[in-house]
This record gives C-alpha cells, sequence and structure tokens, in this order.
C-alpha cells in the first residue's frame, strides 16, 4: 500500500512539473541562471557572486545541459527534480503526522506558489526541499539512527551552496534542538551535549561535517580553481546581504506577504489558523511532542524572519507556505479524521477545490500575467519574437547590434546563446541593424523601425534597420 501511495505521489509530481514545462517565457532571473549555466558547460568558468546566489544551481544545470542539451525545457530540470525530493520526503513524515500527512502533500503538490516556482529556475524549491529532508533526517537521528547523519550532511550541503537563505531554516533548526532539549530535559540537556558521546555518534558527526566540508568547499573554490571563493561564501555573503537589507533592496510594504497570501496561499493560511487551537490544547496538557513544538515553532520563526528582512519578492512566498502546511498537517491529523468533524472535513475539501483550480490557473494558464502578484514580472511572449528575429537575420548574413546603455536586455542572451552578436552599453561601429530599448529611440532617427516588441510589462525593445545615420 505505502509503495502505491509512492508511486501515485511521484506520478503527480512527474505530471504538474513537466507538463508544458517550456510554455512560459524564460523569465529575466530565469535567464541569467540559466545563461551562466551554459557560459560554465561551454567555457569552463565560475567564479562565486552572492548576487546570483550558490554554486549548486549552475554546476548542477551546466550538468543537465551537457548529458541532455541546452533548452528551456532541460535548463526547469533543478526545480523538477527537488519537487520529487520534496514530496518524497514529505511522505516519509506519516510515521510522525498520521493521515494529516496528506494534508501537508497536498499543498507540497498545489500551494500556488509551490508549484508556480517548482517549474521555475531558481534555488528556493531546491532549499525548502533539502530543509524538509534535513528535518527528516534529524528526526530519525533522533531515534538513534545514525547513518541518517551522512545523508543530512548531503542536503545540508545543497541548501548552503544554493541560496543565502539557508542560514535562515539552519538557526531555526539549531535553535529549536538546543531549546528543546532544554524544555525537556533542563540543563541536564548542555551537560549531554558536552560529555555523553559514544563512539558510533562521534564516527557520525565526523562523517557528517566531512560530507559537508567536501562538498561546499568543492563548489565555492570551482573544483578549488578560486580559492577566494571560501572568503565570499562567508563574509562575502553576509556582507552582501546586509547591504542589500540596509539598503532596502526589493523593500515591500510591510502587509506584502499578508496580501500575497490571502490572494494565493487562503488554504494553508486557513488550515494554519484552525490548527492553532488542538495545538494550543496540547500545548497546554504538556502533550506536544517534538513535531508538535516543531511545526509551531518553524512556522513563528519563519514568519517573523521574512517580516522583517526588507528584501521581499514573491518567489519567498514558497518557504511561508511549507511551515504553515506542516503546522496544519501534524495538528489537524486528528481533527480531521474525527467523524464528528464531518462539517470541517466538507469545508476543507470545498475550499480545496478552489484552491486547486486557482493554484492551476496560474501556473498553466495566466503564466504571463504580470499583473498577478505572484508572477512578479514575466518575460512576455513577444521577447522570444524578438530573439528569433535576431537569429533568422544573423544566420542569413545580416549582423546586429544589441545596444543598451543598462544592460537591459535579459533574457536576450539566453535566447541568442548559439549566435554571435555583439551586447554593448555604448554605440560602436557600423551594423546592418539595431535592437535597443524604446528609450534609446531618438538615436536612431533616421533608421527604419522593424518592430517594438514588449520584453516585460512595460519595457519595450525596438529592432532598427536600414540606417543612415545614428546619434
Amino acid at each position: 500500500m505505502e509503495r502505491k501511495a509512492i508511486l501515485i505521489l511521484l506520478a503527480l509530481t512527474l505530471i504538474t512539473r513537466i507538463a508544458f514545462l517550456d510554455a512560459r517565457p524564460m523569465d529575466h532571473d530565469e535567464s541569467v541562471h540559466a545563461y551562466l549555466s551554459y557560459d560554465l558547460l561551454v567555457n569552463h568558468r565560475y567564479s562565486y557572486d552572492p548576487a546570483y546566489h550558490g554554486p549548486f544551481l549552475y554546476f548542477f544545470t551546466a550538468g543537465v545541459f551537457w548529458l541532455f542539451g541546452d533548452s528551456d525545457f532541460t535548463s526547469r530540470f533543478l526545480p523538477v527534480l527537488f519537487s520529487f525530493v520534496g514530496i518524497f520526503f514529505a511522505y516519509r513524515f506519516k510515521r510522525w503526522m498520521g493521515e494529516g500527512v496528506y494534508i501537508f502533500l497536498f499543498l507540497m503538490l498545489f500551494s500556488a506558489s509551490i508549484l508556480y516556482y517548482s517549474r521555475y529556475l531558481r534555488n528556493d524549491i531546491t532549499v525548502l526541499s533539502s530543509f524538509i529532508a534535513l528535518v527528516y533526517c534529524y528526526l530519525r537521528f533522533g531515534e538513534n539512527r545514525y547513518k541518517y547523519a551522512a545523508l543530512s550532511s548531503i542536503f545540508l550541503a545543497i541548501m548552503v551552496c544554493s541560496k543565502e537563505n539557508a542560514y535562515i531554516y539552519i538557526a531555526i533548526l539549531t535553535s529549536f534542538i538546543l531549546l528543546y532539549g532544554l524544555y525537556s530535559k533542563g540543563v541536564v540537556y548542555l551537560r549531554d551535549i558536552l560529555f555523553s558521546w559514544d563512539k558510533e555518534k562521534v564516527g557520525a558527526i565526523v562523517i557528517f561535517f566531512a560530507i559537508f566540508l567536501a562538498i561546499f568547499s568543492t563548489l565555492y573554490t570551482a573544483g578549488f580553481s578560486d580559492m577566494d571563493g571560501f572568503r565570499r561564501a562567508t563574509i562575502g555573503a553576509v556582507e552582501h546581504w546586509f547591504t542589500m537589507h540596509s539598503t532596502k533592496d526589493h523593500a515591500k510594504h510591510p502587509l506584502y506577504y499578508a496580501a500575497l497570501l490571502l490572494r494565493y496561499e487562503f488554504l494553508p493560511v486557513t488550515l494554519a489558523i484552525v490548527s492553532i487551537i488542538p495545538f494550543y490544547r496540547k500545548f497546554k496538557t504538556r502533550e506536544a511532542g517534538k513535531i508538535e513544538l516543531f511545526s509551531a515553532y518553524w512556522l513563528v520563526t519563519t514568519l517573523t524572519a521574512y517580516q522583517i528582512l526588507s528584501h521581499k519578492v514573491p518567489w519567498l512566498l514558497v518557504h511561508l507556505v511549507a511551515p504553515m502546511a506542516f503546522f496544519a498537517s501534524v495538528n489537524l491529523k486528528n481533527e480531521i479524521t474525527s467523524w464528528q468533524n464531518r462539517g470541517l472535513r466538507a469545508g476543507i475539501v470545498l475550499l480545496s477545490v478552489i484552491y486547486l483550480v486557482s493554484s492551476l490557473h496560474i501556473t498553466y494558464i495566466d503564466y504571463t500575467d504580470a499583473t498577478e502578484g505572484l508572477i512578479y514580472i514575466q518575460v512576455q511572449p513577444s521577447a522570444v519574437e524578438l530573439a528569433e528575429k535576431i537569429i533568422e537575420r544573423e544566420t542569413s548574413g545580416i549582423h546586429g547590434l544589441v545596444f543598451e546603455t543598462h544592460n537591459d536586455y535579459w533574457p536576450l542572451p539566453w535566447y541568442l546563446r548559439h549566435i554571435e552578436i555583439p551586447f554593448s552599453n555604448r554605440l560602436y561601429g557600423k551594423f546592418d541593424y539595431y535592437v535597443t530599448s524604446e528609450i534609446n529611440a531618438p538615436l536612431f532617427k533616421s533608421c527604419s523601425l522593424e518592430g517594438r516588441y514588449e520584453i516585460r510589462p512595460g519595457y519595450y525593445m525596438v529592432l532598427f534597420e536600414k540606417c543612415q545615420k545614428i546619434g
């Protein structure tokens, strides 16, 4: 029965993540990530820059390109693969959640934000799924299953080598381990940490750090070819993101996440609120175990951390939805199976149907509508049309220049990676045609306008040819 359930869940994951995976144009950030991965494959160069997050995405995607070729479809394999990781380990929590695990699985599969960004070349699904696996390993390690130390080190390394918010997750888990130990054992717990070590446990910890350091050092130094990668991965990354916070990069109003959650994630929000009552009853009577306490701690600390950070963007929503889903799954496991709560179950089913339709619509139908807060600034199909026009000219022996003063021409470098065309923030030389942003159009008054293309909502690029004079 368990094998059949796993197969059904993985089949659903495959269908929902792979179907029409390349229908949506590569977004700005996706195209940057994909292009840097392609450059790593072709030119064998990589240097960690915290502005572009960790190296795991680039080395993994370059490997995918080497195996399966480079395309919009293959570039999104990383979030697809880690969707499988997240679903697989989410199901393993059934040993603690019971039937409540199906709430967790449903939301991991069909959450609007998780589903959308599971088909989007970013690091967030990688980090989230790795954390779910890490928590599972921690709980099993607590059952004296020391072999999980090695597995946990792999997922911890992947998290840290993926994105800097991994450190938020690490702070949450490590602080919970300490606080739970003090809560359950008192100060004796500190003595046990310092002095209660057996040979098997020591060996597991040594293996844990050896695996972690091997992966961390290899990726951040690009195979030990860039030893300064150590500094940039630690001190440099912290400095960068403190600067981003202080300069209020991507700062939003205080209710930004609340508005997105109510608009797109109303089901996990509702379930999390309903779960407060059964959790409080267990906590008050000291019946709340490790899993219940962790679910509440993860939720509260996550909401606090991401509310404090000024950097607020829609893809970070996945990190808020997951702890809501986890909290509800743990604390509603008895409520939803009780015959007396038929009304609650019916309400959840009705709300789930509405939620499912909303999630599927924005992922598979409305995916280029950048007025949707979840989508943000999606590249439009006309950007791909412009790239095709350029490729057609270049392969016909007609050569041009992509000119943009602020280098704001993405995703064109990704779509034009197989041809040689210069990108520049200054005008030079004589070309058969020019592609530039609409704001620079006055420089091409003597040229013939071939077309105007919407790259992102409100941002257009134009193609000029047959120029007599420029400037």
